[in-house]
C-alpha cells in the first residue's frame, strides 16, 4: 500500500452530451474530481451516420465537408458545457475530435497524458451493444489505461465492490482504489471468486489432475488468506469491510461479480485487468470485457 498521497489524476472524459453521459457527472463528482489536478473533456464527431430512413448499420452514410464542420462545431459545445457544468475547480481542456469515438478517445489520453478515461456507459444488450455501447468496450479492450465505465443512477456512492484474487493486476487495482477518497460510510465488498479446475479425463492422467488440484486448493487457499488480509488493512483505515467468497458460474469469474453487485446494490465494482496486447484488441472474453458489457453497476478497470 502507498503511504504517500499520490499527484492527482489527470482525467479524460468523453462524451456525446446525452443523457447518458451526464448520468457519469454524478459519480465524477463523488470518485474523480476530488482527487483530479486536469480535466479534459471530448467530444467525438463520428465520421459516419446511420440514415434516418434506415437505421441500419449497412446505411452507413458519410458525411460531406459543411456536415463535419456542424459536426464538430455541436460536439464543441458539448464539451464545453460538460466542462462547465462539472465546474471541476481545476484546469480544463475542452476540446472535438473528427473520426472514429475509439480512436480519437484512446489518441487524446495518449496526448493529455491521462491517468484516467472516463465514460457513460449506453445499452447492454441487443442492438444496444453492437451500436451504442461498443464505444465503451472498444476502449476498456484496447486502452492500456485505468477506464471508468459510469452506469446511470449512481447518484450516492454507498457500496464498491472489488473482485480480488491475489495477483499483479488485483493488487495494481487496489493501489489505485487508494488514489480516490471514499467516505468512511462506503462499504467495501472484497471478493474472491473461485475458479475451479475443469473436470480432468479418467485413466493415465488422474494423478496429474489430482496433482492440479491440490495445487489449486493451495493456491486458493493462500488467495483467501491474502483477501483476508486486505480487507483488515482497509478496515484499519476506517472503512467499513467486508469479504466473500463466490463460486464461478461456468469457470467464469465475471457473472459471479456480478450477481454480488447486484446482491449488495453495489455503485461500483473494481477489477484489475492485463494490458491488452495487440491480438485481443477485437476479442471479447475478459472478466472486464464482460463486466463492462453486461453489469448493472458503474466499472473501474484497472491496468
Amino acid at each position: 500500500m502507498a503511504s504517500e498521497t499520490p499527484a492527482g489524476l489527470r482525467v479524460l472524459f468523453a462524451t456525446d452530451g446525452s443523457g447518458t453521459a451526464r448520468n457519469a457527472y454524478s459519480l465524477i463528482r463523488q470518485l474523480v474530481l476530488p482527487v483530479m489536478d486536469h480535466l479534459t473533456v471530448l467530444s467525438v464527431a463520428p465520421q459516419s451516420f446511420l440514415a434516418g430512413a434506415r437505421p441500419d448499420p449497412a446505411y452507413l452514410l458519410k458525411a460531406t465537408p459543411a456536415v463535419r464542420r456542424s459536426a464538430l462545431a455541436e460536439s464543441e459545445e458539448e464539451a464545453q458545457e460538460a466542462a462547465t457544468e462539472l465546474d471541476p475547480g481545476v484546469e480544463v481542456d475542452a476540446i472535438a475530435r473528427w473520426g472514429n469515438p475509439i480512436e480519437e478517445i484512446l489518441r487524446a489520453a495518449r496526448r493529455v497524458p491521462a491517468d484516467l478515461i472516463v465514460l457513460g456507459a449506453k445499452g447492454r444488450s441487443g442492438l444496444s451493444i453492437m451500436l451504442l455501447g461498443s464505444v465503451s468496450q472498444g476502449v476498456v479492450q484496447m486502452s492500456t489505461l485505468p477506464v471508468l465505465i459510469v452506469r446511470p443512477d449512481t447518484d450516492r456512492l454507498r457500496k464498491v465492490l472489488i473482485g480480488y484474487d491475489d495477483s499483479p493486476e488485483a493488487k495494481k487495482s487496489l493501489n489505485y482504489l487508494e488514489r480516490f477518497r471514499l467516505p468512511k460510510d462506503v462499504e467495501l465488498v472484497f471478493s474472491y471468486v473461485d475458479v475451479p479446475l475443469p473436470k480432468g479425463q479418467r485413466g493415465s492422467r488422474r494423478k496429474s489432475m489430482e496433482a492440479a488440484a491440490a495445487a489449486a486448493e493451495r493456491n486458493r487457499n493462500e488467495d483467501e488468506a491474502a483477501l483476508a488480509e486486505v480487507a483488515k488493512s482497509f478496515a484499519a483505515k476506517g472503512y467499513r469491510v467486508s469479504t466473500e467468497v463466490l463460486q464461478a458460474k461456468d469457470g467464469q469469474a465475471a457473472p459471479a461479480l456480478d450477481a454480488s453487485a447486484r446482491k449488495h446494490k453495489a455503485g461500483l465494482i473494481i477489477v484489475g485487468s492485463r494490458k491488452p496486447a495487440p491480438a485481443r484488441h477485437y476479442l471479447i472474453g475478459s472478466t472486464a470485457e464482460k463486466l463492462v458489457r453486461h453489469a448493472d453497476a458503474s466499472v473501474l478497470v484497472v491496468r
